[in-house]
């Protein structure tokens, strides 16, 4: 495998990244943000030259597209700083085809937001907003959970959108990633915090109850799902505890589930991705601290995870990547350098000769 990678733009404490849907068979363009006092950046494709969507308030923590009755979107959680310093959280929304810093609206505002993710079911569309606690004292201070809350987006995304909260009484919900678990492949999201790794299944009725599924009892920072080994059920991966140093899988089986750890070595982990890449079973992890590499895993021979992981880059502390698969011999990925302020895209190539 060959890696070469493209600076694409300097972003200060560059922290949040998010992919739009490619256009037919295009690349993908993609969203960009600063956790510090830096821009909100939109890297349209194929060229990838920055636009500037916002300068401020600073503190894009999280980030996703919308597109709404022919209208592209970007809605950011706002004013989450370093430090945890999130008590003026808010939820704004940013039109992304009316030029440099068009005019924004704030559609909630919800202290210590931390991760945002959009949800289209049934012809609506749905904002899925996690706090990382309801309030704080101080910097150490989890005595006041935060949760996950819900708000239908209304037919003019500018008036206020009306949140109600599904989930209570989780502290650190540092993870929250769309996954599809089990032989059925129900939807949901993987939820990462003190109290454990969770599944939240979307139920029928989005106005009714949400419940969360215990998977793993011990605090987790993140987490993703990929069927590793074939067998029809995904793995989970996680990274524990918060911002921790264990990067594990978790597999179920007839007694439920069972953690098996690939590597402690994590340094402020903050990156667990897993999904086919080049022809093959594929799981990243980053850390932001130590070595602040990106690192590669690949299926060993009896279909678990080989710990002799290859390094993608090192040195750049990355906080957020999202991956354009391409092909069986090509793949992108669009990352937050935060450990050196930059945003950047790794082109990975294979002749197919490394796939077992």
């Amino acid at each position: 495998m060959t890696v070469s990678h493209r600076t694409l733009a300097r972003l200060e404490r560059g922290y949040s990244i998010s992919l739009l849907p490619a256009v037919g068979a295009g690349e993908p363009s993609f969203l960009a943000g600063s956790e510090g006092e830096d821009r909100l950046l939109f890297f349209p494709a194929p060229n990838y030259e920055p636009r500037v969507i916002a300068r401020e308030p600073g503190g894009y923590i999280s980030i996703c597209p919308l597109e709404h009755r022919g209208a592209r979107y970007v809605v950011a959680a706002t004013m989450f700083k370093p430090g945890f310093n999130a008590a003026e959280a808010a939820i704004r929304l940013y039109p992304l085809d009316e030029g440099e810093c068009p005019d924004s609206t704030l559609i909630a505002t919800m202290p210590y937001t931390h991760r945002i993710a959009m949800l289209a079911r049934s012809g609506r569309k749905f904002l899925l907003v996690s706090t990382l606690c309801g309030g704080k004292a101080q910097k150490e201070d989890w005595t006041q959970p935060g949760g996950i809350h819900l708000a239908e987006v209304p037919p003019d995304p500018r008036q206020p959108w009306r949140l109600r909260q599904i989930v209570k009484g989780l502290n650190k919900n540092h993870g929250f990633d769309y996954a599809e678990l089990g032989i059925a492949r129900r939807p949901g999201y993987l939820v990462a915090a003190m109290e454990g790794l969770s599944f939240l299944s979307i139920p029928r009725d989005l106005d009714g109850e949400w419940s969360l599924e215990p998977i793993a009892a011990e605090e987790s920072s993140d987490a993703c799902a990929f069927d590793w080994d074939g067998d029809g059920e995904p793995e989970v991966f996680s990274i524990s505890p918060f911002h921790g140093h264990q990067l594990s899988v978790h597999k179920r089986g007839a007694g439920g589930w069972k953690r098996a750890l690939i590597h402690d070595d994590l340094s402020l982990g903050h990156i667990v991705w897993a999904g086919n890449l080049l022809g093959a079973p594929a799981l990243l992890a980053g850390s932001r601290r130590g070595r602040r590499e990106l690192r590669l895993y690949r299926p060993a021979g009896d279909g678990r995870v080989d710990p002799a992981y290859q390094v993608i880059d090192e040195g750049i502390g990355p906080s957020q990547v999202t991956v354009w698969p391409r092909g069986p011999h090509s793949a992108r990925l669009y990352v937050s350098a935060h450990g050196i302020d930059e945003v950047r895209m790794y082109d990975l190539e294979s002749s197919g000769s490394e796939i077992g």
